[in-house]
């Protein structure tokens, strides 16, 4: 359904790259090097809105909203060599009738703001909701440097959670407590019987060079192959931080469900963050077995 629309966007002539200060997220750029990004989320958006496809009969019907776990504007990225994301894999099983209003240029702030998920879900029409929001805020780019402490001074027997600011972590974690609070009783105003599915990503890989892991940890004094052990911890602790924070949020809500993709990549990853396709068919297995097996919307 995004791959047809994303036709009608002329994207032929256009480039995108990561934003290095803003994990997961990415800006787009026109044949002339100006960023389009902001004008090609709301075409997408109205082209969206406009979008009249009834579900087929026995469909399960599932909406998303979120980053690029959600949407990385494929098959058009694949010509920068981006592969499926787990909902691409779940949006081509004809068992499901989906739809998205993810864009890999959004942040929970931009969702948060424009929360175009309401629309989706006010209709009715939905069993699932699945978001997926939140990772720049804690796992890359200029939110990874401010959280972590300078290799130097955290000393030979360096902890994970010691390489940290706690007080910067719990910032970071209360404000997507509020966020996700925020959305999962916006979501039962809207639909009050709509499955919520979350998740927390999985522990993700640093590579040398590239922006949203490697370079805040080489900025911070840490030695990528020197550090190894300890730069996975780090990452193992933001990750299982951010788990900790959706289960107060299940706990809270009866309608959301965290789906746990810790270590379900388990190496295959395109990039830093994003996992390659053979990865996003398991995590899209890990969805799809806690959706109901028919439509009960």
């Amino acid at each position: 359904m995004i791959a047809a629309i994303l036709d009608t966007l002329g994207l032929a002539a256009r480039t995108m790259a990561k934003d290095p200060e803003v994990a997961l997220v990415y800006r787009i750029f026109g044949p002339d090097g100006r960023d389009e990004t902001d004008d090609l989320r709301n075409r997408l958006r109205t082209a969206l809105r406009n979008l009249e496809i009834a579900p087929g009969a026995g469909q399960l019907r599932v909406c998303a909203e979120g980053d690029s776990w959600i949407n990385i504007l494929w098959p058009w990225s694949s010509a920068f060599g981006y592969e499926k994301t787990f909902f691409d894999v779940i949006e081509g099983d004809s068992a499901y009738y989906t739809r998205s209003v993810g864009y890999p240029g959004d942040t929970l702030a931009d969702m948060l703001a424009a929360r175009d998920y309401r629309q989706l879900l006010a209709s009715g029409t939905f069993d699932c909701f699945i978001f997926s929001g939140g990772g720049n805020d804690v796992l890359g780019g200029a939110a990874l440097s401010r959280l972590l402490r300078d290799r130097p001074a955290t000393g030979a027997a360096a902890t994970p959670a010691g390489c940290i600011d706690p007080a910067a972590l719990a910032a970071a974690v209360s404000d997507l407590a509020k966020g996700y609070d925020f959305i999962a009783r916006d979501v039962t105003a809207a639909d009050p019987d709509v499955k919520m599915l979350v998740h927390g990503y999985d522990y993700p890989r640093p590579v040398a060079g590239e922006p949203w892991l490697g370079v805040p940890f080489a900025a911070r004094g840490y030695d990528l192959v020197a550090d190894k052990d300890l730069i996975e911890a780090i990452l193992m602790h933001l990750v299982d931080a951010f788990y900790d924070m959706l289960a107060t949020i299940a706990a809270s809500h009866a309608h959301v469900e965290v789906v746990d993709l810790r270590t379900i990549v388990a190496g295959r990853w395109n990039d830093e963050l994003h996992p390659k396709e053979t990865a996003s068919l398991d995590l899209a297995a890990e969805f799809t077995r806690r959706m109901p097996t028919a439509p009960v919307a």
